[in-house]
């Protein structure tokens, strides 16, 4: 029998004395850790906690391409701006819970399945919409369950917040959006202008989008590409006009990487500095002020998804994120008539602001050519890199999509991209992972402590989540020495704060040096699903994955087993990094091969061929001499 309710204090407790059998065993499902330990403080240390991170994965896995062809199918219906620039067509998991929202739903299918005839579970449900469809399926199915429902007023707040958020977050937006384009205008990046460009150049120019914030300088102001690595001066070495589309990340000082920007001398383009009060109050006067109405969903699979996905699109409805996307069109179109553009690369990840930029380029410049580059690992979780036959065509997409080595090609190629757009580069932004040398540039430990490296994931509520983890696991500061380094994106306080942790015991350490020095410091690196797993299999430290309870996890070692060790738990944690720690040296030497070998399919060194691939004219060939095979073969 399932107990389903609410992660609230009083609906838990009411779920704890319909049950006879004490201590009640519980599970959780949702992306809140610090909710998840509030509910393991109300049930007792007594209370036992079913580990659902595995069956999580396994479910997430075994639902990609189902889920993929079904926001396809879903695409092809609509083929719209409004759909492809939302957060269902993009499946971003940054973004969108859709996907996570239908997993929870398919483990609490699976749960019940699996106990029928055991003892009470109490299972916790975060989401409102996600219990709803339990519900719904448990009903369906005929499976004995009792809901304890949310407190009215906790349903009625929730109602209310979101018309009190719509506007404020619509107002904030508006009032970012005037700040950013007067101080680019202030600070002398006019409209349309590429700043730092030669007085009198009537070339057409390659432009080169990168996200920009204070890691994109030196101590010298030096301006470095921390995405494209030299492309940029390989191709100006080409005889190539480059200039940069700077977009600065919202938590970057905006003021003061301008100024940096300004004197660098680089040729430059800040899109908000090509923004009008027109243009922003035009679209802030488009989004929509009623929420979305109720429409008919296709079934998922096994499942009815309709809730879940009516709240994604209600989601989309609070947070005026599209209408950045859909200034695009009026930033481009102003750029077209300053200057031309012979090619636009940009950083490939599938988000909804790419497809922007390719449906405003192809409207505004339709003979640049349009260049995708995946420049970190993929996981073939991470599902806005995917998109289905279905939408093929229909979705904005660039001419050309380089990925950066064999294992990434693959991926893409195995989900039916089509292999006339595909081609394989190099990691130009991990390149020198590839060398020989690095290797033999760390030591193994000779002291007693195990010297640990966490590096938390991009989404916060993994941090949380592992940044935990590993202060349970490594407990003992006569054992293990403690080093977090947490992603750029996000502030520690943040993180820890979504852990629950006040303060860091004094074994632990928070660092922000780059992760070439920290390696070389290294016994073993923990990880949930970040690329500094692949770094460190590159400097000679074993890697120790651990599964999220709350997420899926986006590991890009995911299918190689032989590399790394996954685990699920605090105790597991531990006995593992020991482990990987105290390895012999025989072992270590064979294992040191494999992971070369790993690598190299990942994050594979560069060469002249990579830079090719981003050449204007020898793109426009290739694309020509296609064209004349496929019309022979017709």
């Amino acid at each position: 029998m399932i107990l389903l309710a609410p992660p609230e204090r009083r609906a838990v407790r009411r779920a704890v004395t319909m049950s006879e059998k004490q201590p009640l065993p519980w599970a959780y499902l949702g992306a809140s850790v610090r909710l998840m330990r509030r509910v393991e403080e109300w049930l007792g240390a007594d209370a036992p906690r079913l580990c659902t991170s595995r069956l999580l994965q396994t479910t997430a896995r075994s639902l990609r391409s189902v889920y993929i062809d079904y926001i396809g199918e879903l695409g092809k219906a609509a083929d719209s701006p409004a759909w492809w620039f939302g957060s269902l067509s993009e499946k971003n998991p940054a973004v969108s819970k859709a996907f996570l929202h239908i997993c929870y739903l398919a483990v609490a299918a699976e749960l019940c399945r699996t106990r029928a005839g055991a003892p009470p579970l109490l299972l916790v449900v975060e989401n409102r919409g996600v219990r709803t469809a339990i519900a719904a399926h448990l009903r369906e199915q005929g499976a004995r369950f009792t809901e304890v429902r949310e407190s009215v007023l906790s349903g009625t707040g929730a109602a209310a917040r979101d018309w009190v958020e719509m506007p404020v977050r619509r107002f904030y937006w508006l009032g970012r959006q005037l700040v950013r384009m007067g101080t680019a205008r202030v600070l002398g990046f006019s409209a349309g202008a590429i700043r730092g460009a030669a007085p009198g150049n009537t070339r057409r120019w390659l432009l080169l989008h990168n996200w920009v914030d204070a890691r994109s300088f030196d101590a010298g102001g030096v301006y470095r590409d921390v995405i494209f690595g030299p492309l940029r001066e390989d191709l100006q070495k080409r005889g190539l006009s480059v200039a940069v589309v700077a977009t600065i990340l919202s938590r970057a000082p905006y003021r003061r990487i301008l100024s940096w920007l300004k004197q660098s001398g680089i040729p430059v383009l800040v899109p908000e500095a090509s923004l009008t009060l027109g243009a922003l109050l035009r679209w802030a006067w488009k989004l929509p002020v009623r929420p979305p109405k109720p429409r008919a969903w296709p079934r998922f699979d096994a499942f009815d998804a309709s809730v879940i996905l009516a709240e994604a699109e209600r989601v989309d409805w609070l947070h005026p994120r599209a209408a950045d996307v859909l200034l695009l069109s009026g930033i481009v179109r102003r750029w077209s008539r300053h200057f031309d553009v012979q090619s636009l690369i940009y950083p490939y990840e599938g988000q909804s602001w790419e497809r922007g930029y390719c449906r405003a380029m192809r409207e505004h410049f339709p003979q640049a050519a349009l260049v995708g580059y995946q420049h970190a690992t993929v996981s073939p979780l991470w599902l806005s890199f995917f998109i289905s036959p279905r939408e093929w065509g229909k979705v904005p997409f660039p001419d050309r999509l380089i990925a950066n080595g064999p294992r990434s090609y693959d991926l893409l190629r195995s989900s039916r991209i089509p292999e006339r757009v595909l081609a394989r580069g190099g990691a130009l932004r991990y390149g020198a992972l590839g060398a020989d040398a690095v290797f033999s540039e760390r030591e193994r430990s000779t002291g007693e402590r195990v010297r640990v490296l966490v590096t938390p994931s991009v989404l916060t509520t993994q941090a949380a989540e592992l940044a935990l983890a590993a202060l349970r696991a490594f407990t003992d500061p006569r054992v293990f020495q403690v080093t977090i380094k947490f992603h750029p994106y996000f502030p520690s306080a943040r993180v820890l704060a979504e852990a629950g942790l006040d303060r860091l015991p004094s074994h632990v350490a928070v660092s922000t040096e780059p992760m070439a020095i920290l390696l070389r410091d290294t016994d073993v690196l923990v990880y949930t699903d970040a690329t500094t797993a692949v770094e460190a299999l590159a400097y000679g430290v074993p890697v120790v994955h651990f599964e999220s309870n709350c997420e899926i996890d986006m590991d890009s070692l995911a299918d190689f087993d032989d590399v790394r060790v996954s685990v699920e738990t605090p105790a597991e944690l531990r006995s593992a990094a020991l482990a990987a720690a105290h390895m012999d040296r025989q072992e270590y030497a064979a294992r040191v091969r494999r992971w070369r070998e790993v690598v190299d399919l990942l994050l594979p060194r560069p060469d002249g061929k990579t830079i090719d691939l981003f050449m204007p004219d020898g793109f426009r060939r290739e694309q020509s001499e296609a064209g004349q095979a496929v019309a022979k073969v017709q």
